[in-house]
Order: structure tokens, then C-alpha cells, then sequence
């Protein structure tokens, strides 16, 4: 017979002789890792509830820290950033077992940080991940990480969620992101050039769509 690797609020509330309640409580606060059906409903791995039972001990727990440019880093941001992260582990509980650190594009597929990162997590050192914003891990695609992560038995928490922003705002953030990764992998004024070039086009769009949205 097939092991199960999921279980149901229910069945993990009489586990740990606690009430579904609980459980629910726990998922809002973060607190435990939870996976959600197509209809909605709360599934917990079973690594997940080992791990409650063990959890006497302190939850191993690696922080990552990132910026993008040299400037941000030069004015101390990565360092702040880092100290703040330190202390939520510290006022969380958890025990520190790796500090990642790095300057390094979002859209960079080949972070050594990332890596060392995906080394701890395979080679099962630790219990929690933690970051400041989701996008100080990756810009897209952070909810699939969070379900990559739980696999292993890993939770991934954010110190604050993304940011709410207007459609037209996100995709100008995205579209500025993206300008601006591309055009760094070039030389000099041609960079700068068509970096401004691109941001001014992107925005011009924006308006001319906004404009005609009003009309409407």
C-alpha cells in the first residue's frame, strides 16, 4: 500500500491531540506548512507533522539576504537587511545554522547563494528558510517555491508579504526588472541608452492605455 504524504487538518489535529481549530490557527500564523486542494482544502505533509512531533528542539533555520547593485550594497543595505533578519530569528526561536548573503539580479538562474541555499534544503540541514520580501528570493513564481520547499519538509517565510500594487504598476515593475537585467549584460552608454530608451517607451505605453481605458 501507497504511503500517504498528505493528511487532512483533521487527521493531523488527532495526531497531536489538538483541536482542527488549532491547526487553523497555526496555518494563519505561519506557524505550520500547509498545501492547499483544488477545492480549497488544507492538506499538511507528513514531514511536516515528524517534524511537530520532534519539534522539541529548536527549528534549524537559514536566512537569505539579497540586493541587486553594488550601490545598495555600499550603502550598507545587504548588512541591514541581514541584521533584521537575525533578529527575527533570534525573537522567533530558531536556531541559526547558515547566513546566505548576496548581490545578485532576481532573474539570475545562477546565484551561488541560490545554490547553496538548494544544498541545505537537499541535504535536509534545515527546518525553516527565511527572507525579508518574497522577491529578495526570486521575482516570479514565489508560490511554487513555497510548495517546492514543503516537499522537503522545508517552510519558507517572509518577514513581510509582497506588496499589493495596482495591475499597471505591477507590470511596470516587472517590465523596469526585466529592462533593466538585460541592458546591465551590455557595455556602457549602449546600456544606458536603451535602458532609457525602453523605460520611457514602456511608460508612454502605459499612459496611451490608461488614456483610452478613460474614454471607455
Amino acid at each position: 500500500m501507497k504511503q500517504k504524504q498528505y493528511l487532512s487538518a483533521g487527521e493531523v489535529a488527532k495526531a497531536l491531540g489538538v483541536s482542527v481549530k488549532t491547526i487553523q490557527r497555526w496555518d494563519k500564523a505561519g506557524l505550520i506548512t500547509v498545501v492547499r486542494t483544488a477545492h480549497n482544502q488544507r492538506r499538511i505533509p507528513v514531514s511536516e507533522l515528524a517534524r511537530i512531533i520532534r519539534g522539541a528542539g529548536q527549528e534549524r533555520c537559514v536566512i537569505y539576504a539579497r540586493v541587486w547593485g553594488a550601490r545598495q550594497e555600499q550603502a550598507g543595505n545587504l548588512e541591514r537587511q541581514t541584521e533584521r533578519l537575525q533578529a527575527a530569528v533570534r525573537a522567533r526561536g530558531y536556531q541559526l545554522v547558515e547566513t546566505i548573503a548576496e548581490r545578485a539580479s532576481s532573474l539570475n538562474e545562477q546565484r551561488r547563494g541560490m545554490k547553496k541555499l538548494f544544498s541545505l534544503i537537499e541535504s535536509q540541514a534545515v527546518d525553516v528558510v527565511l527572507i525579508e520580501y518574497p522577491d529578495r528570493l526570486v521575482r516570479f513564481g514565489f508560490p511554487y517555491l513555497v510548495q517546492a520547499f514543503s516537499w522537503r519538509g522545508v517552510r519558507l517565510e517572509a518577514l513581510e508579504a509582497p506588496e499589493n500594487l495596482e495591475p499597471a504598476a505591477e507590470l511596470v515593475a516587472d517590465l523596469l526588472l526585466i529592462v533593466t537585467v538585460f541592458s546591465g549584460r551590455m557595455d556602457g552608454q549602449r546600456a544606458k541608452s536603451i535602458q532609457k530608451c525602453m523605460t520611457s517607451r514602456i511608460q508612454e505605453c502605459l499612459q496611451e492605455a490608461e488614456a483610452l481605458d478613460g474614454t471607455n
